[in-house]
């Protein structure tokens, strides 16, 4: 796992979304067509959903976490040491949670390491 990789998660699991962000983008622009370019674009995706959900934004929180999941998918069950089953099931409870007009209370997800 690559240092950048490893930095967003620490920050995305500690709720720093934007800055994980900003990390896993310092890591994917170099090589935004490579094999691993949908991954770190998925994850900053999540990561984006998840800010948007904090500031009570459904619109984008629903279109960050459909876009990012997405993403994900080709990648799935595990890619460069992080278990992505888990968060692409999670962001799929949240889209089913967030349909009702209510704010649903949500409780964001970690990102495991293998």
């Amino acid at each position: 796992m690559n240092a950048g990789l490893k930095q967003g998660i620490d920050l995305f699991n500690g709720g720093r979304y934007w800055d994980a962000h900003e990390a896993w983008e310092h890591v994917w622009m170099p090589d935004r067509t490579g094999h691993d370019a949908g991954f770190y674009k998925g994850l900053i995706q999540v990561a984006a959903g998840c800010l948007h959900y904090s500031r009570h934004n459904r619109r984008g929180a629903v279109n960050k976490w459909r876009s990012g999941a997405d993403y994900l998918r080709p990648y799935l069950p595990d890619h460069l040491g992080v278990r992505l089953s888990p968060l692409v099931a999670t962001v799929d409870q949240f889209l089913d949670a967030m349909n009702p007009r209510e704010w649903p209370k949500l409780t964001m997800p970690q990102i495991i390491q293998d």
